[in-house]
This record gives C-alpha cells, sequence and structure tokens, in this order.
C-alpha cells in the first residue's frame, strides 16, 4: 500500500507525443504528485520530459535494451504507471504481454490513454481505408490485439478521440491536457484591413488535409493570408498561431487535434472536421460548447471565404468562445485532479471526465 507520508509516485512512459503526458504530469505535481515523464526518444516538438533513453536513430537491439532498462527503473518504484500513445515497455511476442503483468505483480497499478494511429484500426480510418494511407490495412489485427492487451492489464484505459472508443474494450473518452492556459495570453482576432490571416501547421499533411488548405488558399486569392508552420518547435508554432485570425486543423479524422486547443487557448477560432458520431460519444455539455467550426475538404473553401467576407466580424466572439472553452474542457490541472482520483479509485472514471464546477 501507498505511505500517506509520501505522495503517489506516477510514471508517464514511454512516449511525448502530442504534449499530453508532459503537461498532465506537470499538473500532477502542481496538485502533489510525484510524476516523471520517461521517453525512450524525444519527439520533434522539444515537449519537456524528465528521463530521455536517447534512443533515435538506435540499432534495433539498442532500443530492446533501453526499454528493458526502462522497465527495470519502474519495477518496483511507482505506484502508478500511465503508458501513453497505446505503447508498452516491451514488445509482443505474438499473443503474449510481458511487460504490463510483471509490472503488476510488482504492484503497480496500470493505465493506457490511445491517442489515434497507436490503435486506430487502418479499416476504419477515412485516409488509411482504401489502402492508399500510410498504415497498412493488415495493420488493422495488430492493433486490434495490443488494445486488448492493454485493455486486459490496465485498471482503466482512454482514449482522446471518440472514435478510439470503437476499438479500445471499456475505454473512457478524456480531453487532452497539452497546455496549461494559465500559461497562456490571449490574442484574439481584431478586426483589421487586408486578408484573413490562415494558420494551419500540419505534422503530416495527409492527415490533416493539407492539399485542400492550399487549394482554397489558390483559389481565394488576395482574400486571405496563408501562414503554413511546418518545421518548427511547438513554441515557435504558437508564436506564430498568436498573429493569425483562424486557424484551419485538421480536415478528415473526424475530431480536433491538441495544436487546436493550443490555439483555443490563444485565443482563435478553429476549423476542424467534427464528426456528428464523435459529439455522441462526449459528454452533452462538452457537445454543446464546443465552438469549433466543422468543415471538409470540400467545404473549406466556403467556410474561409465566409469568415473572410461577411462573417468577419463574428471572429472576436469567436476566439473568445474558443477560451472559455479550452479553460473549462482542456484545463490540466482540472483533468490532473480528476486522474489523481481515478489512480487511487479507478472506478471514479465510470462516469467519465467532467469538468469541476
Amino acid at each position: 500500500m501507498t505511505s500517506k507520508a509520501r505522495p503517489l509516485r506516477v510514471l508517464h512512459c514511454p512516449t511525448d507525443v502530442g504534449g499530453h503526458p508532459c503537461e498532465l504530469a506537470r499538473a500532477e505535481r502542481r496538485i502533489g504528485l510525484d510524476s516523471t515523464v520517461a521517453v525512450t526518444r524525444r519527439g520533434p516538438f522539444d515537449y519537456p520530459v524528465d528521463i530521455d533513453l536517447g534512443l533515435a536513430g538506435a540499432s534495433r537491439l539498442r532500443r530492446l535494451i533501453g526499454r528493458v532498462q526502462l522497465l527495470a527503473h519502474a519495477f518496483g518504484r511507482y505506484d502508478v504507471i500511465h503508458f501513453n500513445f497505446g505503447q508498452r515497455l516491451l514488445p509482443m511476442l505474438g499473443p503474449v504481454c510481458l511487460d504490463l503483468p510483471l509490472l503488476r505483480a510488482a504492484g503497480a497499478r496500470l493505465f493506457t490513454t490511445f491517442q489515434g494511429c497507436d490503435v486506430r484500426l487502418p479499416t476504419h480510418c477515412p485516409i488509411c481505408r482504401n489502402g492508399n494511407g500510410r498504415c497498412a490495412l493488415k495493420l488493422a489485427r495488430t492493433r486490434l490485439r495490443a488494445a486488448r492487451a492493454s485493455a486486459r492489464w490496465s485498471e482503466r484505459t482512454f482514449a482522446l478521440n471518440p472514435d478510439l472508443l470503437d476499438t479500445v474494450p471499456g475505454a473512457v473518452f478524456l480531453p487532452y491536457a497539452r497546455l496549461d492556459p494559465r500559461t497562456v495570453q490571449p490574442v484574439y482576432p481584431s478586426q483589421h484591413a487586408g486578408p484573413l490571416r490562415v494558420a494551419h501547421a500540419p505534422t503530416n499533411r495527409m492527415v490533416k488535409g493539407t492539399e485542400a488548405v492550399l487549394d482554397a488558399a489558390r483559389q481565394l486569392g488576395g482574400l486571405i493570408e496563408l501562414d503554413l508552420v511546418e518545421g518548427v518547435t511547438n513554441q515557435q508554432a504558437l508564436d506564430r498561431i498568436a498573429r493569425a485570425d483562424v486557424v484551419v486543423d485538421q480536415l478528415r479524422l473526424g475530431w480536433y487535434g491538441g495544436l487546436a486547443a493550443e490555439a483555443m487557448a490563444l485565443g482563435k477560432p478553429v476549423i476542424a472536421f467534427i464528426d456528428p458520431r464523435a459529439r455522441k460519444r462526449i459528454p452533452r455539455a462538452m457537445a454543446t460548447e464546443m465552438p469549433i467550426i466543422s468543415a471538409e475538404p470540400r467545404s473549406l473553401h466556403a467556410t474561409l471565404e465566409g469568415l473572410a467576407s461577411e462573417a468577419r466580424s463574428t471572429l472576436p466572439d469567436r476566439g473568445m468562445a474558443s477560451r472559455r472553452f479550452v479553460e473549462r474542457w482542456h484545463d490540466p490541472i482540472a483533468i490532473a485532479r480528476w486522474m489523481a482520483r481515478v489512480y487511487a479509485e479507478p472506478a471514479a472514471a465510470d462516469g467519465g471526465f467532467m469538468p469541476e464546477a
């Protein structure tokens, strides 16, 4: 049992994908938990981590040795181990999962968060289901097997995208905890002469629907000014988004990404495709309050044209609604407090995350 004389020890591992585990761990520390982020290799956006094994570019053998070392470090040292991006410390041997039962036997409570292509079945993905996406259709079986293994050994599983709830047995929807809005000064859209300033920051152009953004920019000509944000750090991306009037996130997957939450913290109206089915999988209040402007590749041109002309006067109010939404639904401190209750009693997750009144 955990001693009352010390805080709960939490390890977030083995990846920093999306910045979610890093900000959640930081918020957990602020509420009194002893939370650490350990990754096998840093991601491209320079999110803050505590332990980096530096395995980027390493051989397969070296990566395996590093993961075994991380397993040895975690064994018996933490009360809670929270896996991110549906990953484990050791690869599965067919259907056999080795590390999760070992860690459970050592007394750790295990939790897993799924974030997207870690568990999204290519056969169900709007980008990959025709066989032309970046994920081969044959990965469906592997991902489903991995999801079931994580669900079997984890006390609770979470999904940052509503469509993932179809794949992960018993998972609970969890909003992104990517950026503390308290640390961000909003820069609301202002009325100005000249083109509508539009920012788009794709991590993967195919996934984000970037071609449609480029096409709309060409067709609208001087009505909009597009800033295509690529190949920069997360902070540099935020600095450029702060200068935009509108941010276009993804147009194909049916949900918004972590970058959209950051843009809303900056007080920016966000355009993303929101699948109506996804709205039914999240808390009703969240769906009602969501300010995101839904658009698909085919409708993006008309959406941007409207925002650049007759609807331009609505942008400041849309920006303020965006800020209120992220303060309520993406507050890492509120999410960390809820997670602390779930770590202590996993049944607390049954009702899903709801912000504090």
